[in-house]
C-alpha cells in the first residue's frame, strides 16, 4: 500500500482539459510541475441540433504549465497558464471559389489562467474501510486570457469562478481503480454557466504502466442556440429583412453584432478518452492520450492527441 500511495500521488492528470485538476494532490511541501502539450483539430461542428462539414481542417496547438503546491497534506494551492496558437484556415471554399469564406490567420494567445485551493476531505489510503475514496474539493477564479474571440478563438474570453468536486479510488486488486469530477463554472456575462464533469477507468500493469478509458462533457446552463435568431429554424426558412435605418446602417444587424455574440451561446460537448501512461524510478509520470467529441450542441468535433508530465519535487 505504500509503495502505491507514492505512486498514485503524482499520477492522474485529467487531460481533455489544459489545467484540470485531480483528487489526489500534493502532500505537505511538495511541489508537483506539469507541463502539457495538445494538438487538436476539426473539420466539422455541430451548429445547435445540426452538424456542418468544413472544407479546411482547423488546428489548434496549445502549451500549459500547471503548479501546485501541498501548503498541508490536505490543502493544495494550483495555479495554471498557458500559451497557444489557431492555425490559418478558411472554413468554406466551394465551387471554384463562388462560396468563400475570408481566410482566418495564424493567431497566437494567452490562454486562460486558473488560480485555486483545493481541499482532501477524504484520504483513501488513510481511512480505515476499504471501500472509501479519496475525495476533494476545490473552488478557484478564471482569468480570461488574451486573444481574439472572432471568428474561432483559443477560449470563451471571460473571467470567472468554479467549485470543483474530485473523487479518486484504487480499488487494490487486478490493478483497477476509478476517477471522477463534477464542476460548476460561472463567468462574465454573456458567456453561459456550465456544469462540467468526468469520469474514468484504469488498469495498471507491471507497477508502472497505466491505461486509462474514460469520457468528459459539458453541459451548458443557459445561453441561445444561435447568435442570430434569423438563422435558427423555421424562421432560416424565410427571408426575414428589417429595412435598413438609413443606408447601410441596420439595426437588426446592429443588435447581433453587439449583444448577441457567439461566446454566448449554450456549448455542449461529451468526449470519450483514452491515454497510455508510465511512471519511472524516480516517482515522475508521463503520459501521452487521445480525445474524440462524440455528440455535442454548438461545439466543434475535436480530435486532439497529447502528452502530460507530472514532475514532483519535495521542497
Amino acid at each position: 500500500m505504500k509503495h502505491i500511495k507514492k505512486i498514485f500521488g503524482t499520477v492522474f492528470f485529467l487531460y481533455s482539459s489544459l489545467s484540470a485538476q485531480q483528487a489526489w494532490a500534493p502532500y505537505e511541501r511538495q511541489l508537483w510541475v506539469r507541463p502539457v502539450f495538445v494538438h487538436s483539430e476539426y473539420n466539422s461542428a455541430y451548429l445547435a441540433n445540426n452538424h456542418s462539414s468544413y472544407d479546411d481542417n482547423v488546428r489548434i496547438n496549445a502549451g500549459s504549465l500547471i503548479l501546485e503546491y501541498g501548503i498541508t497534506d490536505r490543502l493544495t494551492a494550483d495555479v495554471s497558464s498557458g500559451f497557444g496558437k489557431l492555425g490559418r484556415h478558411k472554413i468554406f471554399d466551394r465551387f471554384f471559389g463562388t462560396q468563400t469564406t475570408p481566410e482566418s490567420p495564424d493567431k497566437y494567445g494567452v490562454l486562460d489562467s486558473r488560480l485555486g485551493l483545493r481541499y482532501k476531505l477524504i484520504d483513501e489510503f488513510d481511512s480505515k474501510y476499504f471501500w472509501m475514496p479519496t475525495i476533494s474539493v476545490r473552488a478557484g477564479a478564471i482569468k480570461k486570457g488574451d486573444y481574439d474571440r472572432n471568428p474561432q478563438a483559443l477560449g470563451d474570453g471571460a473571467s470567472g469562478g468554479e467549485v470543483n468536486l474530485y473523487l479518486a479510488k484504487d480499488f487494490n486488486f487486478w490493478g483497477l481503480g476509478a476517477l471522477g469530477e463534477w464542476s460548476y463554472r460561472k463567468r462574465q456575462a454573456p458567456v453561459p454557466e456550465d456544469i462540467l464533469y468526468y469520469g474514468a477507468f484504469y488498469k495498471r500493469f507491471l507497477e508502472n504502466i497505466f491505461f486509462t478509458v474514460g469520457g468528459r462533457g459539458q453541459i451548458g446552463q443557459g445561453g441561445y442556440a444561435f447568435a442570430d435568431p434569423r438563422q435558427e429554424p423555421p424562421y432560416n426558412y424565410f427571408d426575414l429583412k428589417i429595412p435598413d435605418l438609413t443606408t447601410g446602417v441596420n439595426l437588426a444587424d446592429l443588435w447581433v453584432a453587439n449583444d448577441r455574440p457567439a461566446w454566448g451561446r449554450k456549448e455542449d460537448f461529451h468526449n470519450v478518452e483514452v491515454g497510455l501512461g508510465f511512471s519511472d524510478s524516480f516517482g515522475n509520470f508521463y503520459t501521452v492520450f487521445y480525445s474524440k467529441t462524440i455528440s455535442g450542441y454548438n461545439t466543434a468535433k475535436l480530435e486532439t492527441i497529447g502528452f502530460a508530465a507530472t514532475l514532483p519535487y519535495n521542497l
